[in-house]
């Protein structure tokens, strides 16, 4: 599951951060992840949250996607969500651990071949 994890998080782009790559490379060791409040990455998972509700709040608020104006778009949006997903998937994987948190990161996935991929990881 940590190898399905850091795929989400690339299909997302939620490994861009310092302290989320070094978190997924923590999980596929099989290390522990500090995810404590006011950490570094539940500071990330916290801005991040922050600002998909904010960019929801702007996109509420529109009469059209097409606003060329606007500074938030449909797309930003979405990917602000899916970020958001994928920081879920983490913090669900850190506290309850892998089989509780496999739902949820391979209901995630973007991949068309994801379920390639994970037999792959089970086989390996």
């Amino acid at each position: 599951m940590a190898a399905q994890l850091g795929r989400l998080a690339a299909e997302t782009r939620f490994d861009v951060y310092d302290e989320v790559s070094d978190a997924l490379a923590r999980t596929s060791f099989g290390e522990t992840v500090d995810l404590t409040p006011d950490s570094l990455l539940d500071l990330r998972i916290r801005t991040l949250t922050a600002e998909a509700w904010a960019a929801r709040q702007r996109v509420s608020g529109q009469r059209a996607w097409r606003d060329d104006n606007d500074p938030v778009t449909q797309s930003d949006f979405s990917a602000w969500a899916l970020r958001v997903e994928a920081a879920r998937a983490l913090r669900e994987f850190v506290h309850a651990g892998a089989p509780a948190a496999a739902a949820t990161i391979l209901s995630r996935r973007m991949s068309a071949h994801w379920r390639a991929e994970l037999a792959a990881d089970l086989e390996g």
